[in-house]
């Protein structure tokens, strides 16, 4: 028999294994974020382990991400995907602004929903190392944090330092003169994000020198705006492998999205 309910620390290992049945690139500490600092809400499933998914992670009074909208494949076209979305969007009346990241399908249906686009990206997989950049990167020290903090918090709309000091604790966190990026493991790859800086070059020196650190091929998010960074990552290899759009129901916070040069994950915002 299927039926909601909230998610518990148990669940984990089972929220890793459906997002990694579909394809997704999460790993339990992502999962983790959403129960420690959002809600988490699963379709049990108890013959075949969970049927589908939705989180919802507040960053602050004015704004909440809606993300892991899964359903397993044997279990679609059932209307669990749409039970869950209309979950998320009643979960914390009050919000000023529910925002996600679409892929084109999605698009279609959260449009009609009331979503209206912000602005469109693309995941990209950075197989190759990128050059050196002359702009000097070292690691991260406590002493940076209210420079990073402030950062984001003016590129993104929000502030967020649980999921950055989380990110930050799972692999390399660079800094430069005006910008910073962080990375995390994933299921299938690492991925590199967020990277916000004042200027492109700053962002490609900070990217570039986030996949040295890595050591690894890695994937990241990358603004359709940013085309200094994907032409420089097309030309080592980098390919685009699918494109979302970022939507919101009801006003963005202030934002500087020219600054948020990529991103820190369609789950994650």
């Amino acid at each position: 028999m299927l039926s909601f309910r909230a998610a518990t620390r148990a669940d984990l290992p089972r929220a890793a294994a459906l997002s990694a049945l579909v394809g997704w690139n999460q790993v339990e500490a992502d999962w983790s974020v959403f129960l420690d600092h959002g809600e988490v809400r699963l379709l049990e499933d108890a013959a075949e382990g969970l049927a589908a998914s939705a989180a919802l992670l507040p960053y602050g009074a004015d704004l909440a991400w809606i993300s892991m909208v899964l359903v397993r494949p044997d279990q679609r076209r059932r209307g669990f995907a749409s039970a869950l979305l209309r979950w998320a969007m009643q979960a914390r009346p009050g919000i000023g602004c529910l925002a996600l990241d679409a892929t084109p399908a999605g698009r279609q249906v959260y449009g009609l929903l009331g979503f209206a686009d912000v602005f469109g990206f693309a995941r990209w997989s950075l197989p190759e190392a990128l050059p050196p950049q002359p702009i000097p990167v070292r690691s991260m020290t406590e002493a940076d944090w209210p420079m990073v903090l402030a950062m984001d918090a003016m590129a993104f709309g929000a502030p967020r330092q649980a999921l950055l000091r989380n990110f930050a604790g799972r692999a390399p966190a660079l800094v430069a003169e005006g910008g910073f990026v962080l990375a995390r493991d994933g299921l299938r790859s690492p991925q590199i994000g967020p990277a916000v800086a004042r200027d492109e070059a700053t962002a490609i020196a900070l990217v570039a020198a986030a996949r040295s650190a890595l050591g690894r091929p890695a994937v990241l998010d990358v603004p359709d705006a940013a085309t200094g960074l994907t032409a420089l990552m097309a030309a080592h290899g980098g390919t685009p492998q699918r494109p979302f759009t970022r939507m919101a129901l009801g006003a963005m916070p202030p934002v500087q999205p020219a600054q948020n040069f990529v991103l820190a994950g369609p789950e994650f915002g």
